[in-house]
């Protein structure tokens, strides 16, 4: 017998609603396995990203840097870096020697400055007398001290003539000197003749040939090979192992000539790039979990639709049966008939996950190979689809043409105490998260790394919550069975309608449930991550940006230009605490403030005018008269919590007008609302010298934090994802059961139900299913984003812990898009009964 397979596919076209549903649920199985994959590779991309911007960028690659080397010495460790940086592909190799800091003759005056040769470094310079190449290059502030002029010559004439002055290199520096900042770039707070600024040469040659009989064994070689900043692990591992095979090469030939003591070849690069792989596999870890729970309900949800399929088929396929076809045959007739939109949505799924990467993912650079193993991924879960279509049609017709038989196997499931599984790994993440050992770096703690099994702890505790209430439901769904409740029409019927439909019911309240409870601990946790790193950031800097400047711009007050973004703060640091001296004018418009209400903090710093030395103690410091270093005595007036710079710890903040002394203040800053780029700038056009300028955003190691945001940035588009699935899942549970409900309610209001009694009925089915999905759901997800954000925080002796944030606007957001959802659905169903003819459906 010939049976009609090859119509099958067209035959699809006859339900368009199941190919429609049938082609999402592909596309969202699709786009889950996909996107886990894509963000997990997206996250060590992003990683190495962080670290790499972390780092001077010629400090990426590998460096080689002597101090105490001859002269000669230094050419040689240049010639044989240079070599082994080409061998490795290295194209471009940054040279620099440089002469001990003297008090180098130049015609009489004795400067404090040291001499020095770079690749390019006359290119680098901004020339402001003279500018020949074929000279010294004296840097502005040597120049001035020493009244060196164009044509000097520097011990005795032995020199080549000056033949440029050049602007000195301030901080922060431009990416050509990152990497030599500690040594161009003179420290006015440490010792005499301990730093100076350099006078360059312009060759290599003309810098051995005058230095070398002067320097003796006092020089300093330093060599960076540039290199493009990798923006993937792949690249990132690539570059290491190059810069191995340079220090590698460049150690060994040293040792053989007995001077590999002289240098340290140094492939800095290394350990961040371990930490991003290890930032990525955590990512990968932490959503698996999710990611497979996600891929499990969608394939649910293709067996739904498969279930929707055989009910429309239900005439044919018996025909069929009869005709000789057993149930693996009529599988296989289902396979054919949804394929191609299963085929589709799946491609479409992978093309989403691909195209909208910036939207989930941390950053958009991947590694070769990984949309291949999406596609992979893309593709088993394709066949995973077909396999469940295949074996739910063939375990229905078998079921229902041949067994007649009761679910008993099924039933079996439902007795497994899935939520005290769950519960106990929950239990078991949160004391592996709990225990988490503190490591220490020269008796200072540092940040935890994220951990896979402990990200996971707030998911398991949501999941454990959705089966809770699954089971709870089901229970309420048996004994509703003996409820009478005519009383209450519209709620009766409901709830006969829900507990006829019990398995689509808590399947509904299971993926809704797990949707909302996912989406509010994904925002939570994420949005507690991002904020305590952007407070502890702020507390520890004290300002966007701080620059530390001389006394004597501090007490003369800043140009009108630079005080309309930025306040003048003296420091004191004390012992265990930390003394600051504030312009209450000025502080709130520039300084980090956080969440806190600038007219309040204004207010406090107002108390601290008047007679004597007024203090506010912060944190814990004792409320009593207290005589300080360099501030004298000083009576606290009030007292906070936290403060800028000061953070949580101990210490004191007085007005500046009230100090005895402002020049006895060794430290004062200039914190400003800016960034540190645009306050340089500032500093630089109005000639005031500056130098340890800090940044807010590269003021803490930040990875620990973002692998946590990036975790729960995916698990937020799971749950939208997840979202999604629940209201198709709402949507296919009315139409399955649509010809069912469209005889009874017609059938109803024949006999005399009212319209509206009908829509109430329908509203509080629908609505009982969404509004518990959403409450247990939100419920669920803001605990768990509560107790688990301050346990997720990398750095909790760094104050404040992380919190979770007001989550309210997200639960009214899930609450209105649940009650439109109920609406449309609600809308459908009433449709269908008020358009239903009574004597079709009862031919039919």
């Amino acid at each position: 017998m010939q049976l009609p397979w090859r119509a099958a596919p067209r035959a699809a076209v006859s339900s368009p609603l199941t190919v429609l549903v049938a082609f999402v649920a592909a596309l969202l199985l699709s786009f889950v396995g996909a996107a886990a994959v894509l963000h997990a590779d997206s996250a060590g991309s992003a990683a190495v990203a962080y670290q790499a911007g972390r780092l001077c960028g010629q400090t990426v690659p590998p460096v080689v840097d002597g101090n105490r080397v001859s002269v000669a010495d230094a050419g040689d460790v240049l010639r044989i870096s240079a070599e082994q940086g080409r061998a490795a592909g290295f194209g471009t190799v940054i040279g620099a020697v440089y002469s001990p800091v003297r008090q180098w003759d130049f015609n009489g005056p004795h400067p404090w400055s040291q001499f020095g040769y770079r690749d390019g470094a006359l290119d680098n310079l901004r020339v402001v007398e003279g500018g020949s190449r074929d000279g010294l290059w004296v840097p502005r502030s040597v120049a001035d001290d020493a009244g060196i002029k164009i044509g000097d010559r520097g011990l005795n004439g032995t020199l080549p003539p000056v033949t440029a002055i050049y602007a000195d290199v301030s901080d922060p520096v431009p990416a050509y000197w990152c990497s030599e900042q500690q040594r161009i770039m003179p420290n006015p707070l440490a010792t005499e003749g301990a730093t100076a600024a350099v006078v360059w040469f312009p060759t290599l040659d003309s810098f051995t040939a005058s230095m070398g009989p002067v320097s003796g064994n006092a020089a300093a070689v330093s060599v960076r090979f540039p290199a493009p900043t990798p923006t993937t692990t792949d690249e990132a591992a690539a570059l290491v192992a190059r810069g191995k095979t340079v220090v590698d090469g460049v150690t060994s030939q040293l040792r053989a000539r007995d001077k590999a003591r002289l240098v340290i070849a140094s492939n800095y690069f290394a350990k961040p790039v371990e930490v991003a792989h290890s930032a990525e596999s955590t990512v990968l870890g932490a959503v698996l979990p999710l990611t497979v729970i996600s891929l499990l309900v969608g394939l649910a949800g293709v067996g739904a639709v498969t279930v929707q399929w055989v009910q429309r088929r239900h005439a044919e396929l018996r025909l069929l049966w009869a005709r000789g076809a057993g149930p693996v045959a009529l599988g296989w007739r289902a396979v054919l008939e949804l394929a191609a939109p299963l085929l589709l949505g799946a491609a479409a799924g992978l093309l989403a996950a691909r195209l909208t990467l910036p939207w989930y993912a941390p950053s958009t650079a991947l590694t070769d190979g990984t949309v291949g193993v999406a596609a992979l991924v893309a593709a088993s879960v394709l066949v995973a689809a077909l396999l469940v279509v295949g074996a739910v049609t063939a375990a229905r017709t078998h079921r229902e043409f041949q067994a007649g038989s009761t679910r008993r196997t099924s039933r079996v499931w439902r007795f497994v105490p899935w939520e005290l599984i769950t519960a106990g790994l929950a239990y078991l993440a949160w004391a592996r998260l709990d225990s988490m050992p503190t490591k220490l770096q020269f008796g200072q703690p540092l940040p935890q790394n994220a951990d896979a099994v402990g990200l996971a702890f707030p998911l398991l505790v949501v999941l454990t919550v959705a089966l809770v209430t699954v089971r709870l439901a089901r229970w309420a769904l048996t004994a509703a069975h003996r409820a009478d409740l005519w009383r209450a029409p519209a709620v009766h019927l409901a709830l006969r309608r829900l507990s006829a439909a019990a398995g689509s019911a808590v399947g509904i309240l299971l993926v809704g449930t797990l949707a909302v409870g996912t989406l509010t601990v994904g925002v939570g946790v994420a949005a507690a991550q991002s904020e305590a790193l952007d407070t502890k950031s702020g507390l520890f800097v004290g300002a966007e940006s701080t620059a530390q400047i001389p006394g004597r711009v501090a007490i003369a007050g800043l140009p009108p230009a630079l005080a309309q973004h930025a306040t003048v703060v003296g420091v004191v640091k004390t012992g265990q605490s930390i003394v600051l001296a504030v312009d209450p004018a000025t502080f709130t418009r520039s300084a980090w403030l956080g969440d806190r209400d600038p007219d309040d903090v204004a207010a406090r710093l107002s108390t601290l005018a008047g007679p004597g030395v007024r203090a506010l103690r912060v944190g814990s410091t004792p409320d009593a008269p207290a005589e300080l270093p360099r501030v004298g005595a000083v009576r606290p007036v009030g007292q906070v919590a936290s403060f800028p710079l000061i953070g949580t710890g101990r210490g004191y903040v007085v007005s500046r007008a009230s100090l005895p002394d402002p020049e006895q203040i060794d430290v004062w800053q200039v914190w400003s609302s800016r960034s540190s780029a645009e306050l340089v700038a500032d500093l630089d056009a109005a000639g005031i010298h500056h130098l340890h300028s800090r940044s807010k955003a590269l003021a803490l190691d930040g990875l620990p934090f973002l692998t946590v945001t990036w975790t729960f940035d995916f698990v937020t588009a799971l749950g939208m994802v997840l979202a999604i699935v629940a209201a198709a899942a709402l949507v296919l549970a009315v139409e399955v059961r649509r010809r069912q409900n469209a005889l009874a309610g017609a059938l109803a209001t024949r006999m005399g139900l009212r319209q509206r009694t009908l829509v109430a009925s329908h509203l509080t089915e629908l609505g009982a299913l969404a509004g518990i999905s959403v409450a247990a759901g939100s419920a669920a997800g803001a605990v768990c984003a509560a107790v688990s954000a301050p346990m997720l925080d990398p750095s909790p002796w760094l104050r404040p812990v992380a919190a979770a944030p007001n989550l309210v606007p997200l639960v009214s957001t899930t609450t209105l898009v649940a009650a439109v959802v109920v609406a449309l659905v609600c809308w459908s169903a009433v449709r269908s009964v008020t358009t239903a003819r009574v004597g079709e459906l009862i031919r039919g």
